[in-house]
């Protein structure tokens, strides 16, 4: 449906435009590179953040910029992407993917990401100046197939015996993935609420159980994996490497953030950008763009949505004014089982997804509930039709919020697995998909501060 309305739009356009009655914007190309041919450019331009460099007192000037395109084709797309190369781009990376056509190009050692979103007939223009490494941020290991999944067991909030909400969380979200080769990969990372130093501690120690290392070796973090900008998808992750940066070896960082001129972020999250610079100087980092396709050991990790998709291309502005609807959204595949994150995502970055993709794109065995339950997502759920959903809640408090019961329409109460009941992990490999639990010591706030350094 949604690409016929666009097809169709864009055939009024070609009228309008061919009878002098609107203009193509191409006066309005801003970035230094070859313009757009066909379609109509974007009267303005997008400020589209600043990567791993804190923009809390306002833009930056390292800002990455987007141009936009409405009314083209991917025939219009490749004779742009030839464009390109006929002035001396070199294509470093292409993928043609669920309706996502993505090219991105390097020129004087310059990142632009090009990509072509077929069931709305728009193009983004990406001139990416914060990415520290495209081409070379993945690998492949020989190590096997099988991963591991752990949503950690904070302690949260619900109108039991934890009502207390000045020591425990209503929110806060990390899941912990053991790859084949021994390395790991963490999303996000818990409230303030959550981030007594006993449960630092426990993390850690949590980290050096499930990969076999001893205390005084690191524990290898391969990717660190930020949905979005706030402070319980951060602040105990920010504590953790203030605590245990020497224990931790950090490799690899991927974020998407939107300007703080233009969306709000929490100022946690520019703490812990200058965190990350002080303690990995040579961390590889990735401003993730829809398309975009890589892997780390042996899982697959698809990018489906980013901040980036929710800006118009026609008017430049985005309708994201919280940061949960700029919520990096992907898959991650191993051994052909799928795991998709949706951060917090709320209606309108759902909107956009199902405007964006066919349903069986978000197919998957495990499904994160988006936004801890807060949000009801149920196309999501419903497309999804997974064995098991993750809810970073507790099931007191979830089970009376819209998103558990919008979930509830399409799955039973036992697979539900909320965070507050267990450390619920799954084992995900060429035999399938395996649930288990266990428990951590974890305990309720402490007061204890957040900005020490060990």
């Amino acid at each position: 449906m949604y690409r016929i309305f666009a097809s169709l739009m864009t055939l009024i356009y070609t009228f309008l435009l061919s009878a002098g009655l609107v203009s193509d914007g191409k006066d309005n190309w801003k970035l230094d590179i070859p313009a757009y041919d066909g379609g109509r450019i974007c009267n303005e331009i997008y400020l589209d953040g600043s990567g791993m460099i804190s923009d809390e007192n306002g833009p930056t000037g390292s800002e990455s910029l987007m141009e936009l395109v409405s009314h083209t084709n991917s025939e219009e797309f490749e004779i742009y992407c030839n464009k390109l190369v006929s002035s001396g781009f070199d294509v470093v990376f292409e993928n043609n993917r669920n309706g996502i056509i993505a090219k991105a190009f390097v020129k004087d050692n310059k990142l632009y990401y090009v990509y072509l979103i077929e069931s709305k007939n728009e193009v983004r223009i990406i001139e990416d100046n914060n990415t520290n490494c495209f081409k070379d941020f993945g690998y492949s290991s020989g190590y096997g197939d099988g991963i591991t999944v752990y949503q950690f067991d904070y302690p949260y909030a619900d109108f039991g015996e934890h009502r207390n909400e000045d020591i425990y969380s209503t929110n806060g979200m990390m899941y912990i993935i053991r790859l084949a080769d021994n390395s790991l990969v963490v999303i996000d990372g818990g409230s303030i609420r959550q981030s007594s130093d006993k449960n630092i501690d426990e993390c850690m120690k949590f980290m050096h159980k499930i990969t076999g290392t001893q205390e005084t070796e690191q524990v290898r973090i391969a990717l660190w994996y930020g949905t979005h900008g706030h402070s319980d998808h951060v602040t105990f992750f920010y504590k953790l490497i203030g605590y245990h940066h020497a224990e931790i070896n950090l490799e690899r960082v991927m974020f998407n953030y939107p300007s703080l001129s233009l969306v709000e972020h929490d100022g946690r999250i520019d703490m812990y950008r200058e965190r990350l610079a002080g303690f990995y100087p040579d961390i590889k980092y990735l401003c993730a763009h829809t398309g975009f396709t890589f892997d780390i050991a042996n899982i697959k990790i698809d990018v489906l949505y980013s901040q980036e998709d929710a800006v118009s291309a026609g008017t430049g502005k985005t309708p994201v004014k919280n940061a949960n609807d700029g919520s990096l959204v992907c898959m991650i595949t191993a051994a052909d089982k799928k795991f998709l994150v949706t951060g917090d995502m709320n209606i309108l970055a759902q909107n956009k997804l199902v405007e964006m993709y066919d349903k069986s794109v978000f197919k998957c065995d495990v499904i994160q509930a988006a936004h801890h339950l807060y949000n009801a997502d149920a196309v999501i759920y419903h497309y999804a039709d997974a064995d098991y959903v993750f809810c970073p809640m507790s099931e007191g408090r979830g089970a009376l919020l819209p998103g558990n019961a919008s979930a509830r329409l399409f799955y039973k109460k036992d697979q539900m697995l909320y965070a507050g009941n267990a450390l619920y992990y799954i084992l995900m490999d060429k035999n399938g998909i395996a649930l288990e639990l266990t428990r951590s010591d974890c305990v309720p706030y402490d007061d204890s501060s957040m900005n020490d350094i060990r």
